[in-house]
């Protein structure tokens, strides 16, 4: 079915809100999560909703927290997020960012004691949205191969940057350095092998295309090996490290949680673009440097060359228009849900 925008993003912020979190939390929540699956991420969209209500349910995440800024100097600030809900502590970094930017030029904001915070690119989108450049990443429990081991040992580290165009579109990027639990359970579903340039190790330890024997008892690789392992190193850096909070086998998965130090932290980066030349002359260089990509021939087996996020705007677009696709499996889960919270199902 296809759903209309603005009815499912008010019913995913009354099933956040039936579950605890008050209406601010549960807008941010429901906003990010449609924007997610409008844009055509769909690992990372609607597919959470259930992951997150149920962790409220259980009390894994604090519905109600008390986040209290730690330091806040100059271009910098950090955040406690009290263990509360990582799409909310996240945001509020962002927003603490953006302003500090236009004041110095640049803005650094780091929450801590946070969770998962989905995605990077819709606080990107945040800065894209005041004509300024954003910077966002988060580490997490480790995840993530590392070379010369074959367990599990640092984040998949997910981050993402996103640079305002004079063009319809943005410069929007947005991965985690490896593959993602999410993307693998996809081509489980769908009988995909993963791509040889992001394959895994089983649980021999043997490289292996098979996202089962990597998702269950294996480990996902680095992309790019040493290079993506060493981008997740300055991810760490900058979130847990600097910001004081947990860091690599420091940061537990919620289910296992003993308490809010163990936990997830995130940093947001913001650049004023006014402060180095006029926005407009900036957008009109960004679409310059567009073309000039674009203008290279196609490859034999591509018919056009896209840029960082310019397919999940398309998606986007489609979705204002004809509604919002759901998935049978998770509007299956929501119904569910919407019973258990009383919530009325609208479609």
């Amino acid at each position: 079915m296809n759903v209309p925008h603005p009815v499912l993003t008010t019913f995913i912020q009354g099933l956040f809100h039936a579950a605890g979190l008050p209406e601010s939390d549960a807008a941010s929540c429901a906003e990010i999560h449609v924007q997610q699956e409008m844009r055509g991420v769909t690992t990372h969209g609607l597919r959470h909703v259930p992951i997150g209500l149920d962790s409220l349910s259980k009390r894994l995440i604090n519905p109600l927290p008390n986040r209290v800024v730690l330091r806040d100097q100059a271009a910098t600030v950090v955040i406690d997020g009290d263990g509360g809900v990582g799409i909310a502590g996240c945001m509020e970094a962002m927003h603490r960012s953006m302003a500090k930017a236009k004041q110095f030029g640049i803005g650094i904001g780091i929450v801590i004691h946070s969770n998962h915070f989905l995605s990077a690119a819709p606080y990107c989108l945040r800065a894209i949205e005041q004509g300024m450049i954003g910077i966002c990443f988060s580490n997490t429990w480790a995840s993530m191969g590392y070379p010369g081991t074959h367990v599990r040992a640092i984040a998949n580290s997910p981050l993402g940057f996103g640079i305002p165009s004079s063009l319809v579109f943005p410069i929007l990027f947005d991965s985690a350095l490896t593959t993602s639990a999410g993307r693998l359970s996809q081509w489980i579903r769908e009988g995909k092998t993963i791509p040889p340039a992001l394959s895994g190790i089983n649980a021999e330890g043997r490289q292996s295309s098979d996202p089962a024997a990597v998702l269950q008892g294996g480990t996902p690789w680095p992309i790019g090996g040493h290079k993506g392992a060493g981008l997740a190193v300055l991810v760490e850096m900058l979130t847990g490290v600097l910001g004081g909070g947990a860091f690599l086998h420091g940061i537990q998965p919620l289910e296992l949680r003993v308490s809010k130090e163990k936990s997830e932290s995130q940093c947001c980066i913001v650049i004023d673009v006014e402060k180095f030349m006029p926005l407009a002359a900036f957008r009109q260089r960004v679409a310059e440097f567009i073309g000039d990509l674009k203008s290279n021939p196609p490859a034999a087996d591509s018919t056009e060359i896209l840029l960082p996020g310019e397919r999940a705007h398309r998606a986007y677009l489609g979705c204002l228009q004809a509604g919002v696709p759901l998935e049978a499996d998770v509007a299956a889960h929501l119904r569910s849900w919407a019973d258990q919270l009383q919530v009325a199902f609208p479609f």
